[in-house]
């Protein structure tokens, strides 16, 4: 009967996307308390009334085309970091429900740029269970069911300034953990690796994988991508105990 209960439970563990979602709610909860400015600023002429009410109404309703329109100029040239705020939670939606036109890079690098290491705790909290949400369901399909690689997730990840360790070791254990698991995040690795195979041969670098400069971050990538460990993971490359030893 233990055994059974064990089993059941296991069975019953959600899967990355329930995961996902139940972040994704959170961060409405988190960033509730945010509105949009009653004018929001804006230093566009191509910018409608139009499309400015179109971001307005309940935030769950804004329309993934007005949030697009948006986006790319929030913070700088259309709004402010608080207008990011109150409508962030309807873009993360949008994003993981893999209906955002806008780049990731692009939502990464806005949030960089609207100081979210000051925000109030709860909603970095919330902003930080999406993230790992995100990565982590990313790594466990193939294709990611938002239409996004993890090589390319990653690199968008860099746009906050912080580390990649943290998603390379997550990366690192599904590759290692010989499950039914592990194979999406192997394919992911392959796709990286041919992507940066062909940056190469194109006389670029694996550093023209980030959005803007970020070396630092490139030569970890870089590291971990050599290294024995991680070359092992790939089809036809040999494992560590099969490789000739040297005389």
């Amino acid at each position: 009967m233990a055994t059974m209960e064990r089993r059941a439970t296991k069975d019953a563990r959600p899967e990355p996307e329930r995961i996902l979602g139940l972040a994704v709610e959170r961060s409405y909860a988190a960033f509730a308390g945010n509105r949009l400015g009653p004018s929001m600023v804006l230093h566009r002429r191509d910018v409608t009334l139009e499309d400015v009410a179109a971001l307005g109404g309940p935030t769950r309703s804004v329309p993934a085309a007005a949030i697009d329109r948006w986006l790319p100029h929030a913070v700088t040239t259309w709004g402010t970091a608080e207008d990011l705020r109150a409508l962030l939670p309807r873009v993360l939606e949008l994003l993981t429900a893999g209906l955002l036109s806008t780049p990731p890079e692009v939502l990464f690098a806005k949030l960089r740029q609207a100081g979210y290491p000051s925000w109030p705790q709860a909603e970095r909290a919330a902003l930080e269970d999406v993230q790992v949400a995100l990565w982590l369901t990313t790594l466990a399909r193939h294709p990611s069911p938002m239409g996004i690689s993890a090589g390319r997730l990653l690199t968008s990840l860099a746009e906050l300034d912080r580390p990649i360790s943290p998603y390379l070791d997550d990366w690192m254990l599904l590759l290692s953990s010989r499950s039914r698991e592990g194979e999406p995040a192997r394919r992911h690795l392959v796709d990286l690796v041919r992507r940066v195979e062909t940056l190469r041969s194109s006389g670029l670098s694996l550093a023209d994988l980030f959005w803007s400069p970020h070396p630092t971050e490139a030569a970890r990538l870089e590291y971990w991508l050599s290294s024995p460990l991680t070359r092992e993971q790939l089809p036809n490359e040999p494992s560590s105990a099969e490789r000739p030893r040297r005389p």
